[in-house]
């Protein structure tokens, strides 16, 4: 997406770290999916195996008045020093082997997906979110993770969605997805949120016994990292 004059945009969590403003789940569900869609183009389109972002963090996605996510500073990267280059992704979303990658960038991208479900945003309060999480799951509180609003609006989808958060998250780059993967999760979650809709009781019933199937499905992903 291209900034064209005379449009506003704004940071990600403007006003809700704060407590000033609300965070609609649908509204972070559609973010979710159009960093994904970005990153998966990048990586898509560039016949360059290094294309990445390489500081992938919510100060650098902004949002336009539609709510359309804008990823901000790809390939500035490029530009630095290569010895020093693995200092240029800011604390808190930096994988841990410390390299430009792309399983690096999935690595700082599962990081926001952890904060746009739990609320908690890493710049500003400094927690180590994979490793927070990762002690809810194991004391079996993952329901706690979540914030209020999700909790009370998109609990049901967020189950899935904390499960790729935490692969993404994984101490092990090869333990990754790639963000093709990603985005086809998001996807999934995205479009059958929106058929729920127009589902029988029934079908709603499945999708919840389903969510219960993630929690263990997370608990023991989150195990083995």
């Amino acid at each position: 997406m291209m900034i064209k004059e005379g449009l506003h945009f704004h940071y990600i969590f403007a006003g809700y770290a704060d407590g000033k403003t609300d965070f609609p789940w649908r509204q972070r569900l559609g973010i979710m999916r159009g960093i994904a869609r970005g990153l998966d183009y990048i990586a898509r389109e560039s016949s360059n195996e290094n294309a990445l972002h390489g500081n992938l963090k919510p100060s650098n996605i902004l949002l336009s008045e539609t709510e359309e996510p804008l990823i901000t500073e790809y390939g500035i990267w490029s530009f630095l020093n290569q010895k020093k280059s693995f200092l240029y992704s800011a604390n808190g979303y930096r994988a841990p082997e410390r390299k430009l990658t792309r399983e690096a960038d999935v690595f700082s991208f599962g990081i926001i997906l952890l904060e746009l479900l739990t609320g908690k945003v890493v710049e500003k309060t400094g927690v180590n979110l994979p490793k927070w999480v990762k002690s809810m799951v194991r004391e079996e509180w993952t329901g706690e993770v979540f914030d209020r609003e999700v909790n009370k609006f998109g609990k049901q989808w967020a189950f899935p969605l904390l499960n790729v958060a935490l692969k993404c998250v994984s101490l092990l780059p090869e333990h990754r997805p790639n963000i093709s993967e990603v985005l086809e999760k998001i996807e999934h979650v995205a479009n059958s949120q929106e058929d729920s809709s127009f589902s029988s009781p029934s079908s709603i019933e499945s999708s919840q016994q389903d969510s219960s199937v993630m929690h263990s499905i997370i608990l023991e992903d989150a195990e083995s990292c």
